[in-house]
């Protein structure tokens, strides 16, 4: 093998070979193991002695002490220190810290190539590239995935550097420091998994500092902006916030959200943010997070990203939602449809009342006219009158009942709920009277005002008008009643329509809102379905409670309005 040298010359250049025509490894302490040039292991300890004794033995006894010092820093560093020979890199020494970094022991790598220990992909970059760079240039640090002794591996960062005969310019060794990075290379794996989500995401994410320059904006946000051109992108970089989204939305921005987050450290609402930029897209913001970390002053902070700003892209949700509102709005309609077909006999009677009455004024009129009777046209003006008057009530009754089929896009008001409980009972009025069931409204003393599409509320206490009074068919008793009531419960409107009918039974409880359900055999289960639709839509909620026998009570609840 030739004239060989210990690894500690090179770690300490000062310092002399520690034992000549060997390779030396460190175990811990001050143990060898040798390994001589015929392979054979064998192992020597030094003795222990005083250090300030060794200083004052002379220059030789320093040097000796020096490189003592020097072997405990290797034996206690936390880095793995090995020296490989030019060839195969195979190792000829290395330090304690391969256990706990590897799981091998020193004496089972000795005289193996380190590229045995190398995952196959890093192996061959590391013969193809790294392995010559090192030789030319002399240093290179690079990381790796190193087998451990369990079969898995781990990633490990390694500076390795050449050393060469100072006379001759040979490739002697080659002096490897390497470190476990597992945790750092994870960690750089998470944060890019997290940066790929950032930058697919649907949400529309940017960056800013403190003075609301733009740092970042993702894919979502760059074709949100209309900046999907990478020269456009390099144009807004470093651009404020304002100039991007325009005034009005960033004085919604810093007022609303980025002030609240830099009290409470984040941001969370939803926040309609209107844009010339947006092309007519519904957008908002619905999250701001506040960057700044502990230990550094604002001015500090304010170098690096400061706000992230998510907004949403509403705009299909928008359309569908409208699409449902025309959906109901069409189900509703046809619903009504249905209703006035029920109510033609009523209607026709309530319409016929008015016109006979009229007929009837004008009739008279014209006999008196004809007997000669009728000669002072003063006598005319109360004939007349009452004539205009019966008219009128006749138009209003067309007009209310054009105005609830009528098909009417979705559209909500501000509205009182007391009126429209009186309208709809003046509709079904005659139904009640026909079975002979008595209407109570008991409405609330303060309006109670709520913000709503008025023909769609109308179709609610519709049907469940209508389910009251199926509640009593097949009834025979006499004390017949529904009654309807309006109430104001803190921030809700509460209208409830209950009869005492035969109740719900328990089977048909938990699906009585679901569509297709019903307790009557001719009936198709859509009523309270399309109720339930209508009034969520409304940002309320309707409830049912029966004893299954002779109480139903349906309750409605929705926001109220002032």
């Amino acid at each position: 093998m030739g004239v060989q040298v210990g690894v500690y010359p090179y770690l300490y250049p000062k310092g002399r070979p520690l034992i000549k025509g060997e390779m030396g490894i460190l175990l811990g302490g001050n143990t060898y193991v040798k390994r001589s040039d015929s392979g054979a292991m064998s192992e020597n300890k030094s003795n222990n002695k005083d250090l300030g004794a060794e200083l004052d033995a002379g220059p030789q006894v320093g040097q000796e002490l020096g490189e003592d010092r020097y072997r405990y820093l290797v034996e206690q560093s936390g880095d793995m220190i090995s020296t490989h020979a030019p060839g195969d890199w195979a190792y000829t020494a290395v330090n304690p810290a391969i256990t706990p970094v590897a799981g091998y022991r020193p004496e089972e790598v000795m005289g193996k190539p380190a590229l045995d220990y190398f995952h196959p992909d890093d192996a061959e970059a590391m013969q193809q590239k790294l392995m010559p760079a090192i030789h030319r240039h002399g240093i290179r640090t690079f990381r790796y995935r190193h087998r451990h002794k369990n079969g898995g591996y781990q990633w490990v960062e390694s500076t390795q550097r050449s050393i060469r005969d100072a006379q001759t310019g040979e490739l002697k060794e080659v002096i490897a420091v390497t470190r476990d990075i597992t945790p750092q290379v994870e960690a750089e794996m998470t944060s890019k998994r997290l940066a790929k989500v950032v930058e697919v995401s649907s949400d529309l994410i940017i960056f800013c500092d403190a003075h609301y320059r733009v740092t970042y904006m993702n894919g979502s946000a760059l074709q949100g902006f209309g900046l999907q051109a990478l020269v456009d992108c390099q144009a807004w970089q470093g651009d404020s916030l304002r100039a991007l989204i325009g005034g009005e939305s960033f004085q919604k921005i810093h007022t609303l959200a980025c002030r609240v987050a830099q009290n409470r450290g984040g941001w969370r609402g939803h926040l309609p943010l209107p844009s010339p930029r947006f092309a007519g897209r519904h957008m908002e913001l619905q999250e701001v997070l506040l960057h700044a970390p502990r230990g550094y002053s604002r001015q500090e902070t304010a170098r690096g990203d400061y706000y992230t700003l998510i907004m949403r892209d509403l705009t299909e949700h928008k359309r569908a939602e409208q699409k449902l509102q025309q959906h109901q709005a069409e189900i509703a309609h046809a619903a009504r449809l249905m209703t006035m077909g029920e109510m033609a006999t009523g209607l026709a009677h309530e319409i016929n009342q008015p016109l006979a009455t009229t007929l009837n004024y004008a009739r008279g009129a014209i006999r008196q006219i004809d007997s000669g009777k009728l000669t002072d046209l003063t006598r005319l003006q109360p004939v007349l009158g009452n004539i205009v008057r019966q008219a009128q009530r006749a138009a209003d009754i067309v007009k209310r009942l054009r105005s609830l089929v009528k098909k009417t896009p979705y559209q909500r008001i501000r509205m009182a709920l007391n009126p429209v409980c009186e309208e709809v009972v003046f509709f079904l009025k005659h139904e009640f009277a026909d079975q002979g069931v008595e209407v109570e409204l008991a409405l609330a003393a303060e309006e109670p005002v709520l913000e709503a599409d008025r023909v769609q509320l109308e179709q609610v206490l519709i049907n469940l008008l209508r389910n009251a009074l199926d509640a009593y068919a097949g009834v025979k008793r006499p004390n017949k009643w529904v009654r309807i009531a309006t109430e104001l419960k803190g921030k809700s409107v509460e209208l409830s329509v209950t009869d005492g009918g035969t109740g719900v039974s328990a089977e048909l409880l938990p699906s009585l809102f679901e569509p297709y359900v019903s307790s009557k055999k001719a009936g198709l289960g859509m009523g309270l379905s399309i109720s339930r639709t209508i009034v969520e839509a409304h940002g309320g909620k309707i409830s049912v409670a029966t004893d299954g026998e002779s109480f139903t009570s349906f309750r409605v609840q929705l926001p109220r309005v002032g």
